[in-house]
């Protein structure tokens, strides 16, 4: 892949989370796993969600790289780029009350977001908390879907634990997103573990 569509699909990526983390939102059936960990420590603590979030972040791509995961800067400017792009989007959504229409942004925020992970993933450029700890465990052996039951369960667990919010939406975007990041790969011919050459 060349740079210039490294860098495109990357921006791509970022656009992609920053449409489907409001369009959850604006479902209201239930954030997504790492989402339950920033509001559970937010709860437990007192600290802002930014303060949680970067917090978490730290945390999870410290352990990713521990377990063998590469690092890269776009870990960090994704991190600061994303948050103001979800209020603007966020500010556009109008909110819904029919449930049918909920579970239709339910259903396009996690297809979005799951095409932005795979993305990011494959730009090897640097790819968010959730992800580098998953693609920490591939690097140990681990096969795509159990990694990222894994990388999901753990934050809804000890978020939910210590006082997240979250819903029934929550639980199917942890069990869905391994399935849906294995094939969106498959579909982009990357292995994940394996190093790709630019």
């Amino acid at each position: 892949m060349s740079p210039t569509a490294r860098y495109l699909r990357l921006v791509g990526s970022w656009m992609g989370v920053a449409i489907g983390v409001p369009l959850l939102l604006r479902a209201e059936l239930g954030v997504a796993p790492f989402d339950v960990l920033n509001t559970g420590v937010a709860h437990a603590t007192g600290w802002s969600l930014g303060v949680c979030f970067v917090v978490n972040a730290i945390v999870f791509y410290l352990a990713g790289w521990l377990l063998g995961a590469r690092l890269g800067w776009a870990c960090i400017a994704g991190t600061i780029v994303i948050g103001p792009m979800v209020n603007v989007f966020l500010s556009i959504i109008p909110e819904q009350r029919a449930l049918a229409a909920r579970l239709l942004l339910f259903v396009a925020g996690m297809a979005i977001i799951a095409v932005a992970i795979c993305a990011v993933i494959t730009t090897e450029l640097g790819a968010g908390p959730s992800e580098v700890l998953m693609l920490g465990l591939v690097a140990r052996g681990m096969r795509i879907v159990p990694a990222r039951w894994f990388s999901d369960g753990l934050p809804l667990l000890i978020g939910a634990v210590i006082g997240g919010a979250l819903g029934p939406g929550t639980l199917v975007f942890a069990l869905c997103m391994g399935p849906m990041v294995k094939f969106g790969l498959g579909t982009l011919h990357y292995t994940a573990g394996t190093r790709h050459q630019p």
